[in-house]
C-alpha cells in the first residue's frame, strides 16, 4: 500500500511539473542545480542569478527578481518546493528554499521538455558564503 501511495504521489508531481509554464520550469531547474551542488538554505538571490543564466542559455525573456519570487511562492503552494521567509536583520528578508520532491525524477521531467533540453549542461556558479 505504501509503495502504491508513493507511486501515486510521484505521478502527481510529474504531472504538475510537466504542466508548469516555461518560466516556472526555469526557476525550478535553477533550484535543482543548486541542490545538486550541495547548497543548503538556498536563497532567492541565488536562484535568480542561475535563473538569469538559464534564460540567456535558451534565449528566454528574463523576469524581474520580484516576479521570480512570486513564482517560487507558487511552486511552494503546489508542494514542489518548501520556501520559508527568513529575516536577516538589517540585511533584509529572503526566502530559504528547498526541494520537496525527488530531485532526479523532477530533473528528468524538466529536461524532457523540448524547449529546456539545452540547459542540461549549464553549470551553476555558486558564490561561496558563510552560514551563521
Amino acid at each position: 500500500v505504501r509503495q502504491a501511495q508513493e507511486k501515486i504521489e510521484l505521478d502527481r508531481v510529474v504531472e504538475v511539473v510537466r504542466t508548469l509554464p516555461q518560466q516556472s520550469k526555469l526557476v525550478l531547474f535553477a533550484i535543482i542545480l543548486l541542490e545538486k551542488q550541495g547548497v543548503h538554505n538556498i536563497n532567492t538571490g541565488e536562484v535568480y542569478n542561475i535563473y538569469k543564466r538559464l534564460c540567456d542559455e535558451i534565449d528566454a525573456d528574463v523576469l524581474t527578481q520580484r516576479r521570480v519570487t512570486d513564482l517560487i511562492s507558487e511552486l511552494d503552494m503546489l508542494g514542489i518546493v518548501n520556501a520559508v521567509v527568513v529575516s536577516k536583520g538589517r540585511y533584509g528578508r529572503t526566502k530559504e528554499i528547498s526541494l520537496s520532491v525527488p530531485l532526479e525524477e523532477t530533473e528528468a521531467v524538466l529536461l524532457s521538455d523540448s524547449r529546456l533540453g539545452d540547459i542540461e549542461d549549464v553549470q551553476p556558479f555558486v558564490q561561496a558564503r558563510f552560514d551563521n
